[in-house]
């Protein structure tokens, strides 16, 4: 009886206090960000304990910095982030480390130890498959149209030495590089600017299903073949219905760990061994499996 009465009161003091968690966002004007951040929220409504602060960066790196420090100022307990930049922001978060605030990095990485967990998919796997399945279907030969996302964030780096690992051993295989940072609109525009350039391709490799709906906005524009081989990472509600359409090939999902991310927060709560790194399974999706399984959103 006694053991049980001290259980509840000590559960009752590690609960009495209520831990301030921010969460340092890329951009809210990126509808997979924005998922990303409603999920964290979803999770974090479910633990009275937490209290969630989110900033939006605007795409900013220097904002992202400023709202990091902010958090590393104020004594939040927790910051969860998705880097810009895997240099800069490793400096910004080493001061976090040191001041005793655990870092949970979701999706994006930095170049050195500063974190406490960073939980991903893998995206240097995602992007070899997506290349094998590219150049299988292409017989080893033709020129694919590659678009970029942000220049130095991890999963554009991976995205893209992932699948150049790959097609670096057909010499019959050309990749043209276009940045549209993660983003439909500058994709639209990277997408009318190599139409009115004359750039020829064969196929098309997305960093992100979003960035290839601002593709296909384009070309049903322009009346293209929407049949042409395209291939996109994330699985989207639009990517669903674009694979079941014959406007899409394949996608791959790419979760926003925003769950995990939250659960990894109050796993350390908890004080469990929570992982320094944790990796999230993708799934391959194509016309075979697009009804049966869920977008992320």
């Amino acid at each position: 009886m006694r053991f049980v009465l001290l259980l509840v009161l000590l559960s009752s003091f590690l609960f009495s206090k209520v831990y301030k968690v921010g969460f340092a966002q890329d951009t809210l004007s990126n509808d997979w960000r924005i998922a990303q951040v409603n999920e964290v929220k979803r999770e974090a409504l479910k633990y009275p304990f937490l209290s969630l602060t989110i900033r939006d960066a605007k795409a900013n790196i220097a904002t992202q910095i400023s709202d990091l420090e902010y958090f590393i100022k104020e004594d939040y307990d927790f910051i969860i982030t998705s880097p810009i930049d895997s240099f800069i922001t490793s400096q910004v978060l080493k001061k976090a480390i040191d001041k005793g605030i655990s870092v949970i990095l979701i999706d994006r990485g930095i170049d050195t130890d500063n974190y406490t967990t960073f939980i991903r998919p893998k995206n240097k796997s995602i992007a070899q498959k997506a290349a094998r399945f590219m150049v299988e279907k292409m017989n080893g030969e033709g020129t694919i149209l590659m678009i970029e996302g942000i220049k130095g964030a991890t999963p554009t780096i991976h995205r893209t030495v992932g699948f150049e690992n790959i097609t670096k051993k057909y010499p019959k295989i050309k990749i043209i590089k276009k940045r549209a940072n993660f983003l439909r609109a500058d994709a639209i525009h990277v997408m009318e600017d190599v139409y009115k350039s004359g750039i020829e391709f064969d196929a098309i490799y997305s960093h992100s299903d979003s960035m290839l709906s601002g593709v296909r906005v384009v070309m049903d524009n322009l009346k293209k073949d929407m049949t042409l081989l395209m291939v996109g990472i994330d699985y989207i509600a639009e990517s669903k219905e674009a694979i079941l359409n014959n406007k899409q090939s394949a996608s791959f999902t790419y979760p926003t760990c925003g769950k995990e991310g939250i659960e990894a927060v109050v796993g350390i709560i908890n004080k469990k061994d929570v992982q320094k790194n944790i990796l999230i399974k993708s799934k391959y999706i194509d016309k075979n499996n697009a009804l049966s399984v869920a977008p992320i959103f």
